[in-house]
């Protein structure tokens, strides 16, 4: 119980980070959909039913 509750703390301590560095128009979800469209944009193919 002792490792989940520091694990959940390094992932808010992370996040809270980030927040900080990236400022108060960017959050990590559209930050993650960015970085999906752009991967997209680059590879269309990759990752499709063959």
């Amino acid at each position: 119980m002792k490792q989940f509750i520091v694990l959940m703390a390094t992932i808010a301590l992370g996040l809270f980070l980030y927040a900080c560095i990236a400022g108060p128009e960017n959050s990590v979800t559209e930050s993650l959909s960015r970085l999906w469209q752009h991967d997209l944009a680059q590879h269309p193919y990759r990752g499709g039913a063959a």
